[in-house]
């Protein structure tokens, strides 16, 4: 959905049930006009969608967010000062079409988010 519109991914290492990103953020994408001009903020959906976007990447197949476990919000992703971010996600099959995925976004010491969700693949 955002990948290459919202963000690209700069550096990828994928070892068995492990992702590591390094993706960049486009301060430019139409999201930020509206949160918020002047001061953009990556809205927390935008945050978890890219978890499910990541995801879809690895499994080459799309995928869709089927439930919210837990989700933190720690501090703000502001475009300006933190275009390039990292996801650590670590994930486990449910059955064959389900995966628990556990995502940390991070820029250095700064964590930002947190969760566990559920990803389906589509057929």
């Amino acid at each position: 959905m955002f990948k290459d519109t919202l963000f690209t991914i700069v550096q990828m290492t994928i070892d068995g049930p492990h992702g590591e990103f390094d993706i960049r953020l486009n301060e430019g994408h139409p999201i930020y006009a509206g949160h918020f001009p002047g001061d953009p903020i990556t809205p927390g959906v935008c945050i978890v969608q890219i978890t499910t976007d990541l995801f879809e990447h690895i499994q080459g197949k799309p995928c869709v967010l089927t439930e919210a476990k837990n989700i933190k919000f720690l501090n703000l992703v502001r475009p300006k000062e933190h275009a390039d971010i990292h996801y650590t996600m670590d994930w486990e099959p449910v059955d064959a079409n389900h995966f628990k995925v556990k995502s940390m976004v991070t820029d250095g010491d700064t964590v930002f988010a947190k969760m566990s969700v559920t990803i389906a693949l589509q057929a």
